[in-house]
């Protein structure tokens, strides 16, 4: 029996047995499998070169999966964000590669490819979806572009999640250490509704025979199973409704409210929103460099992620400014005060201007 036919035979194991505590240990027996064989598959497509054709350097400051069913409107879209040249059209499939474009905003250069339209079944390799789906797991953030006359999202969500890509979700809260003896240990900060017993069933599953698990949010099946797989890959992602002119009133209501932007990229709508959308999501920052004595430079920013410090600023600064550094002075939101006096370990935040202090070599 395939790897396929193994899956969908679990898979109608998994439909036939009933949601009840009785049944939860098989039920985390069958979910587990599914995944452990899910991970069978992409490991093998990787081993085989199913995943290439499709490799696309990385470039720029993110890189950005733009995700859709076919005829959406993504090669109108990259060409209308980007300096790529995408061929469109009014028919499905016109994008039969992944096309690069590079976006260029706020002084970031952000990649943005516009892989092949998703069809029903891409996690499972349909229409080359092994591929597809292998540019999107290496993205920094997943668009997810919709057509007003199909809005498609839970299936295009449905793929990604099959494929183990986790949009808008963070790493489940546990931690699993391997210890040399004294069976399963479980530690939980939260009260959970899984059992003791469906927890070491599935650690024992996944080859755990002495391991302390630290369990610190309230996990169902799922999430459990996702912390201790190793290809899942959790991603940032928004989703924009293409062709806004041709909604009504009430769609426009109510699509306002669910989905996180309209645009129409043939008339080019609200499109610079969607860049800063797209900006903002990603996480990324602007740190302006200052020679002392002089103005600092607007023009052409660092661009750093949220969350990094001066350390990771001289880490991303080209030549030996790391070696000689002293100390720094910042100015800005994450400052106390102008010119604050800081070491390495002070945490940036956007359109900080910063002024290193270097030895003289």
């Amino acid at each position: 029996m395939g790897l396929e036919d193994e899956i969908q035979r679990v898979e109608d194991k998994l439909e036939e047995t009933p949601v009840n505590k009785a049944t939860e240990k098989e039920r985390g027996r069958l979910k587990a499998r599914i995944a452990e064989l899910k991970e069978e598959k992409q490991q093998k497509a990787k081993g085989t070169g199913e995943t290439s054709g499709y490799a696309v350097k990385k470039q720029g400051d993110a890189t950005v999966a733009l995700v859709g069913f076919p005829s959406v409107g993504k090669s109108t879209l990259l060409n209308r964000l980007t300096n790529a040249d995408s061929e469109t059209g009014e028919y499905e499939f016109t994008t039969l590669d992944v096309e690069p474009g590079m976006m260029k905003h706020k002084g970031a250069n952000i990649q943005i490819l516009d892989v092949p339209g998703l069809i029903g079944g891409a996690a499972e390799g349909r229409g080359g979806g092994t591929q597809v789906l292998s540019v999107v797991r290496n993205a920094d953030l997943v668009l997810v572009l919709l057509d007003p006359e199909e809005m498609r999202y839970d299936e295009i969500t449905g793929e990604l999640y099959d494929a183990g890509i986790r949009v808008n979700q963070s790493p489940p809260d546990m931690k699993v250490e391997k210890k040399g003896r004294g069976g399963i240990n479980i530690a939980t900060t939260v009260d959970l509704d899984i059992e003791d017993d469906t927890i070491k069933q599935l650690m024992h599953q996944k080859g755990f025979t002495n391991a302390e698990v630290i369990i610190r949010e309230k996990l169902d099946l799922d999430r459990f199973i996702d912390g201790l797989m190793r290809n899942r890959k959790y991603v940032p992602g928004i989703t924009a409704v293409n062709k806004m002119d041709l909604l009504s009133d009430q769609e426009t209501k109510d699509y306002k409210e669910k989905y996180d932007l309209l645009i129409s990229a043939q008339e080019g709508k609200n499109l610079e929103e969607l860049q800063d959308l797209i900006f903002e999501s990603i996480g990324l920052i602007r740190i302006y460099m200052k020679e002392k004595g002089e103005d600092p430079d607007k023009e052409d920013p660092l661009i750093l992620r949220e969350g990094d410090t001066v350390g990771d600023a001289l880490d991303h600064l080209p030549g030996d400014m790391k070696d000689r550094f002293k100390h720094a002075r910042v100015t800005g939101e994450s400052s106390k005060f102008p010119n604050q006096k800081v070491g390495e370990e002070h945490e940036l935040m956007d359109e900080d201007i910063l002024e290193l202090n270097l030895r003289h070599v």
